[in-house]
This record gives C-alpha cells, sequence and structure tokens, in this order.
C-alpha cells in the first residue's frame, strides 16, 4: 500500500467520516476510494461503506490507514467514537459482534448527524477555507443538541431538501462521489426531467443566507445543561457513573414521551407545543404508541430534543422519584405495571442504569428477570429483606404505622394483599406464586394497582396511597433494625400442627381453678381453637389458613359442627375485650406462643414441638 501524495491534519474533534470528506475533497477522491486504499472494503461488498469505521477501529485498520495518510495509529483511532463507548452505553450497543452486524442504537446518529453550520464554515484558516470546517463526532450523539461555540442550536436537517427527516441513513451518503464539498448536503433527491433519475442536493450546510430557520436561542439554562452533558463524557466524571447517568436519562426521557400529555406540566408551554407534533407519531403513527423504537428515540428536533432531556434530569433528581414514576405510569397507561410500554423498555436497560433509578423504578415496572424453573417464575429485585421474613397476614405493628390511615373498611384485605405484594417483590414470580408461598389464598389485587374504583371509593381506600404506603413499608424493611423473623420457618415447623394432650392439659393447669372445672376444656375441639390461636401467634398468619388436624379426623357431622363454631371461638379470641374464661385462656396461651416461637427460631426440630 502506497502513501496517498498528500495528506491532511485532523482537525481537534473531528469525525473519520469528516476526514475522509476533507482529505477526499483535497485530493479529488471519493470516501469510498479512500477506504479502498486502506484495505477497509470486503470483497462480497465492494460498494459499501461500514457505519462501523465510525465506532472503532481494530489496530491493523487504523495502522493501515495510518500508513495511508501519513498519520500515527492512535491520531485516526481519535477520529472515532471509541474513546466514549464505556461513558455513553449506545456506542458499545451499536458495534458488532461475532456472527453479527453493526445495529445502530436509536440513541446514536450514525448516517445523519445534526451539524451547526458556523462549525461547518471554519475558522478561516487557508485549509478550513478550502476543505471547510470539521463535522464533529460529537454530532453523533443526540445529547449533543446545541453548539456552545457559537451558542446556537444544531440543524437536524438540510435546509435545502429537508432531508433526512428521521431516518438513519448511511454512514456516507453517496460515497462514489467526489465531486461535492465537505459542506455540501450528500442527500439523494429527485430529479425534475425524466433523463436523470437522481442527483445530489449539493445545497451548501455551511451557507447561512439558507432559507430561514426557526430556532430560537438556546438559553442560559440550557447552555449550562449542554455543558454539563459534553463533562460527562470525559474526567473527573467516573466512566461508571456516566455510563450509568446517560442510562438513566434515556429512560428518563422515554417516560416523559410515552406518558404525554400527563407529562405535559414538565414542560415549559412553547415546547410542549413543540412535542405535541411529534407525541402524535408516538401514539398514532406506524405501530401506534406500542412501537418501542419510536419512544426510544430522542427527536431530530434540537429544541425538542434538549427541552426533553432537560425535563428528564431534572425529573431524576426528585426526591420524590419512586412516587412520581409509580403515579405518571399508571396514570397514563392503565394497566399493570409490567406491561406498561415504559416497563419493557426499563426491562430492556435496567442493567446499565444507576441503583437508585432500579429502586426508584421497581414498583412502576414489577418487572423480575427470569430465571430457571417454573414457567413465569423471576428473580428476586429486593436485597435487604426475603421472602420467608414477611408473615402470611402483614404485621399489626407494620400495617398500623404505614396502611391503617389508608386501608379504610378493607382492612383484613389490604393486610393479606400487602403480605403477598411484598413477597412477590422480593422472591419475584407470579402474584399467585406469593400467595402460594404464604400458604393462603389469592386475594384481588384491586387495592394495590394504583387505580380508584366503585369497591375501593365505598371502602374508603386509596389504592394509589395503599401502594406508596407499602413501598414505603418496604423501604424499611431493606435496612432492618434487629435480626428479622423467618416466618417460613415456624410455618414449617407448625405445619399440621395441634397442641398435644399434655401440652394442653399443662396450660389448663396454669387456669384459675373454678375455670379447670368446665368439662368444655378437656374436649378436643377446644384443643383445637387454642391450637388455631396458638399458631396465628407465632406464624402471624390468619386462623381462616392454620391447620385443623384435629377437625380433619372427624366424622363429617362431627367436622361441619366443629366449622360452624370457628368464628365464635376466634370472635373470643381475638375481640379486645372477651369473656373471662376466654380472657384467662388467651392469657396462658400467649405465654405459651412465645415460649414456642423462640425454640422454633432457635432451630428446635418439628417433632420435639409439643
Amino acid at each position: 500500500m502506497r502513501p496517498l501524495p498528500r495528506s491532511l491534519e485532523p482537525l481537534s474533534g473531528e469525525s473519520l467520516v469528516s476526514y475522509l470528506l476533507r482529505l477526499g475533497h483535497r485530493l479529488g477522491l471519493s470516501p469510498l476510494h479512500l477506504i479502498r486504499a486502506a484495505g477497509w472494503i470486503r470483497p462480497d461488498t465492494p460498494n459499501r461503506f461500514p457505519g462501523s469505521l465510525l465506532l472503532d477501529l481494530p489496530k491493523p485498520q487504523a495502522e493501515a490507514f495510518a500508513r495511508l495518510t501519513g498519520q500515527t495509529a492512535r491520531e485516526v483511532s481519535a477520529l472515532t467514537l471509541a474513546q466514549w463507548r464505556d461513558r455513553y452505553p449506545p456506542i458499545a450497543r451499536s458495534l458488532p459482534g461475532p456472527g453479527r452486524l453493526m445495529r445502530p442504537d436509536a440513541w446514536l446518529y450514525v448516517g445523519s448527524p445534526r451539524f451547526c453550520p458556523s462549525c461547518l464554515a471554519g475558522d478561516g484558516t487557508a485549509a478550513q477555507r478550502l476543505h471547510g470546517g470539521p463535522w464533529l463526532k460529537l454530532w453523533h450523539l443526540p445529547i449533543v443538541f446545541v453548539c456552545t461555540k457559537h451558542r446556537m442550536y444544531l440543524e437536524p436537517e438540510c435546509p435545502h431538501c429537508g432531508q433526512p427527516h428521521d431516518a438513519q441513513g448511511p454512514l456516507v451518503q453517496r460515497a462514489n462521489d467526489h465531486t461535492l464539498h465537505p459542506a455540501q448536503c450528500r442527500w439523494t433527491v429527485a430529479a425534475q426531467t425524466p433523463r436523470r433519475k437522481s442527483f445530489a442536493c449539493a445545497g451548501r450546510l455551511d451557507d447561512h443566507t439558507a432559507p430561514a430557520r426557526d430556532r430560537p436561542q438556546p438559553t442560559a439554562d440550557i447552555l449550562r445543561f449542554q455543558r454539563s452533558l459534553r463533562g460527562r463524557l470525559k474526567s473527573p466524571t467516573r466512566t461508571s457513573d456516566a455510563s450509568e447517568y446517560f442510562t438513566d436519562l434515556r429512560l428518563a426521557t422515554a417516560l416523559i414521551s410515552t406518558t404525554w400529555p400527563h407529562s405535559r406540566y414538565l414542560l415549559d408551554a412553547k415546547t410542549a407545543e413543540r412535542i405535541d407534533s411529534n407525541s402524535q407519531k408516538l401514539h398514532d403513527g406506524s405501530g401506534g404508541w406500542r412501537n418501542q423504537q419510536v419512544r426510544d428515540t430522542p427527536p431530530r428536533d434540537p429544541v425538542v430534543c434538549g427541552a426533553l432531556m432537560m425535563a428528564a434530569d431534572r425529573l431524576l433528581s426528585r426526591d420524590d422519584l419512586p412516587d412520581f414514576l409509580s403515579e405518571i405510569t399508571r396514570t397514563a397507561f392503565g394497566m399493570p405495571s409490567s406491561r406498561t410500554p415504559w416497563a419493557v423498555l426499563y426491562d430492556k436497560h435496567k442493567n446499565d442504569c444507576s441503583e437508585r433509578l432500579r429502586h426508584a423504578a421497581e414498583p412502576a415496572t414489577r418487572v423480575f428477570p427470569r430465571v430457571n424453573g417454573r414457567g413465569g417464575t423471576r428473580a428476586p429485585q429486593r436485597n435487604g429483606y426475603q421472602a420467608e421474613h414477611i408473615p402470611a397476614f402483614l404485621e399489626p405493628d407494620w400495617y398500623q404505622r404505614y396502611l391503617a390511615s389508608c386501608a379504610g373498611s378493607e382492612s383484613k384485605t389490604v393486610r393479606r394483599a400487602a403480605a403477598v405484594r411484598l413477597v412477590q417483590w422480593a422472591m419475584g414470580g407470579t402474584y399467585d406464586d406469593a400467595a402460594e408461598f404464604l400458604g393462603i389464598t389469592p386475594v384481588p389485587t384491586h387495592l394495590l394497582t394504583g387505580r380508584a374504583n366503585r369497591r375501593s371509593a365505598r371502602a374508603g381506600c386509596d389504592p394509589l396511597e395503599v401502594d406508596r404506603a407499602l413501598r414505603a413499608l418496604a423501604s424499611e424493611l431493606q435496612s432492618p433494625r434487629q435480626p428479622p423473623v423467618d416466618y417460613r420457618r415456624r410455618r414449617q415447623a407448625l405445619h399440621e400442627w395441634v397442641l398435644s394432650i399434655d401440652a394442653w392439659n399443662a396450660l389448663v393447669r396454669e387456669l384459675p381453678p373454678t375455670l379447670t372445672q368446665f368439662r368444655t376444656l378437656t374436649n378436643d375441639r377446644k384443643r383445637q381453637d387454642a391450637s388455631v390461636f396458638v399458631w396465628t401467634l407465632v406464624t402471624r398468619g390468619e386462623h381462616l389458613f392454620a391447620p385443623r388436624p384435629l377437625e380433619a379426623t372427624q366424622p363429617t357431622e362431627i367436622q361441619l359442627q366443629w366449622a360452624a363454631r370457628r368464628n365464635t371461638a376466634w370472635f373470643q379470641y381475638s375481640r379486645p375485650d372477651p369473656l373471662r374464661h376466654y380472657a384467662d385462656l388467651r392469657h396462658v396461651l400467649t405465654k405459651y406462643a412465645q415460649r414456642l416461637a423462640r425454640e422454633i427460631d432457635a432451630g428446635a426440630r418439628p417433632t420435639s414441638l409439643g
């Protein structure tokens, strides 16, 4: 490979495409001719200009082009986006892999970057007067929408032909054309005469006398925000912090777009008007609001794009971020959280976002990664508490402090449903899976959907407040003040358990002498009811789901009689002012339950429990 007769010094910050255009213009060669000379063309695709050249160059390719142009391999590699691949995830996501072609990420402008006309006009030096100023690498990143040097919004399209609209074009348009100046539009337009099918637009993109551009001047806030975004692409910002922030920003921007117009108040009135046309495409265009590619694509309009991202940045800094995410997604979509469009998008990017956003988004998405096992089972998202730390009937103290004020008359349903939801958040899986883990029957989840209905209104229960309170409780459980109780171990230890005759007689002897004369204390039904009460105290479960092995051994007629007495007995055990007989019995049973719980927590074997 012979070096070119003449070369050109790269300009600061310019892209590989920019350098090829300017070098080709100096030599009278097309960009395609230059990459052929460098050996970058595959024999089976001799006319294809690989888009991956923008992202990174393997060392052999960089060295080959360096020999061709008289540069160093490092200088050639600096023309690609590789320096930001660890800070800006869409670059790494777009790179081709083994057996996989390049797939441009939606948050990367590969062949159609926005541009600044003043930058393309050059700085007045001899080389830039002849060959134009640089097409900057930064312009390929949607997070750059303002030229801070010239204090103007970038241009999204050619003012002459109106292209590229919203399309991702090839890396270089008309790559075999050597006649165009680097600052001329290379997009193809239809010819007006039948003899010629098409030709290049060729409009000057550095021409300030071009058709008037309806572009406002960026405000001081927008300029500061743009500088802060660019600052995250370099030191001293940590690489991992930058990567997580840009993923957070992407998800927050998508949230505003997909929940439009519910998120309209996050933007100023003028910007909201601009985004209305963009949102029309999101909701009514091809594929409707379910079109994920459209939802996850930043607007080409730099004014809307900048305003959206600045609103997303402010959204991410909200103190009430978990509440906000849950409320706006439920309000906008009116469906279970895990199936909302934003939840699907979040599931795609959640491994790259910050821990703060993952924690805030969990209640708004209920998305769990799949694991091996039963169909539909998913892995846990919380690390602070485990499913076994949740009782089947929510702890009275937890309920009183967090949920009592918003449950209305649905206290029992809320306590059971809340326990199931906490288990589901901890272990993953479906709502029914969590109920099965607790050993209870699932209850309707209408109180946990975040949407009010007639039943919740009649009960004085606010589902949104219930959801918010439950998430606050879950946050508390993340950092327990003392070692949590393993309620699952207690349930397993007392599975099919009943007070033994010896234990029951010992408890009866602790009662006042006058009560021991009651023959009713010696029958099995009374022992069964007492066992149920002890079971509820130890496991913190509902008496409805307690084991009744004594009852199960009775004839059908007796079972029916005992079942008819269940609620009466439970009423006496649970009422605040029971009859003296039950008050004394409840006292000794409570002490026994406390002792039994300590033995189970210490590891006592089920067979040793009486």
